[in-house]
């Protein structure tokens, strides 16, 4: 029987690719929330989507995910979006 076959590769790229889209969406974030959005829609959806990038620990556990944690917090998050989509890619290619 053979066991889980984990794929660094594809776990190490889409981790950095969650990383490159949580840094994008903090930024619209940051803009939004400072008001220099200048009304653009796609700043606006941007921004949005930072919560669902922050999830689970800013979340979850938002008392603890200020100063000190608030980066590591999102590193975490993208950690487990990266593992997450690993897993998927590992289970639609054993399908094949």
């Amino acid at each position: 029987m053979k066991g889980n076959s984990f794929k660094t590769l594809i776990f190490i790229s889409s981790t950095l690719i969650f990383c490159i889209f949580t840094f994008i969406t903090l930024i619209a974030a940051g803009a939004v929330d400072e008001g220099t959005d200048g009304n653009s829609i796609l700043i606006q959806a941007l921004a949005k989507l930072f919560y669902i990038f922050r999830f689970p620990t800013h979340s979850l556990l938002f008392s603890f995910m200020d100063g000190h944690f608030f980066f590591p917090g999102l590193g975490i998050n993208c950690l487990f979006y990266g593992f997450i989509m690993e897993r998927v890619v590992f289970a639609f290619s054993k399908r094949n």
